[in-house]
């Protein structure tokens, strides 16, 4: 018998004068217990996991719960809106009677001033601190739902449009030279979205139904209300929020980007027939 010689001591890759303790569970090459760096299984060598490192997902930012009542984080276009409305009531406080008049909404003002933009501007315009508090947190509230559902471009579109439907109701209904401010018009456009959207969702719809409920009584209690305004924004938020849940089939065949056109396409098409409304003498219906 003739005596064989011992197989030689594995080195590491990266230092070869020493000997290897393990090897790299993705590449296969020898490493020293410096070298060795944990892994979810086994150990890897340092270039390996930089390259782990390098190649890992991405973790964006998601709501908890999407698009849950009182479960969603604020989202990204209901902090920029509380931003804007918060910024204008700052700048209106301190020349409350030359805005207002200036940008309320005043039917007279835009049938016979050609005033279009007041369907627009009143919606960032609130009486005082109690109007805007109250606004701001029940957009806080049930904006971040709708947004984590329709993403932000899409809530965005259905927030104006939901304002523009609030002022097209008071302009029809209320009396000519009434004026009003508010994004109240706006925020129930979401709130009656939201409950679209649950339904679809198969949701728990209970507490934003009675959440509804509640505003629009108080709507009719408090006379100085315009719950023209908060019903026509309902109204509106309702239509157009069941017309973006339906496109998601358009976003599976088309892509993100099919789906962001189609539902803001159906918010333009809503502010279409609404802006034909406008064209009607205002208050045709006093109530």
């Amino acid at each position: 018998m003739t005596a064989q010689n011992p197989p030689p001591v594995p080195r590491c890759y990266v230092h070869p004068d020493r000997v290897a303790g393990s090897v790299c569970r993705r590449c296969n090459r020898p490493i020293c217990p410096e070298c060795m760096h944990e892994a979810p299984v086994g150990w890897q060598c340092p270039a390996c996991t930089r390259e782990g490192h390098r190649r890992a997902p991405e973790i964006r930012w998601r709501p908890a719960s999407r698009g849950r009542l009182g479960n969603t984080r604020l989202t990204p276009a209901v902090l920029a809106l509380i931003a804007v409305n918060v910024a204008v009531f700052l700048w209106e406080q301190a020349h409350y009677a030359n805005v207002v008049d200036r940008f309320a909404m005043w039917p007279v003002g835009v049938h016979s001033e050609g005033q279009w933009y007041r369907l627009i501007t009143a919606a960032f315009l609130h009486a005082n601190l109690e109007h805007i508090l109250f606004n701001m947190v029940t957009l806080a509230i049930v904006g971040s739902p709708v947004e984590a559902e329709l993403g932000k471009v899409r809530f965005v579109a259905l927030y104006f449009v939901s304002a523009l439907g609030g002022s097209v109701a008071s302009y029809l209904l209320s009396r000519p030279f009434e004026a009003g401010v508010g994004a109240s018009g706006a925020i129930f456009g979401v709130m009656g979205a939201y409950f679209v959207l649950a339904r679809r969702r198969r949701w728990e719809t209970g507490t934003i139904a009675a959440l509804i409920v509640i505003n629009i009584v108080i709507s009719f209690a408090v006379p100085i209300i315009d719950w023209r305004a908060h019903l026509g924004g309902l109204f509106t938020g309702a239509v157009v929020g069941f017309g973006m849940g339906r496109t998601s089939e358009v976003r599976r065949l088309a892509g993100r980007a099919g789906g962001i056109a189609a539902g803001v396409g159906i918010a333009a098409a809503a502010a279409a027939v609404l802006a034909v409304l406008v064209t009607l003498p205002p208050g045709q219906v006093n109530l």
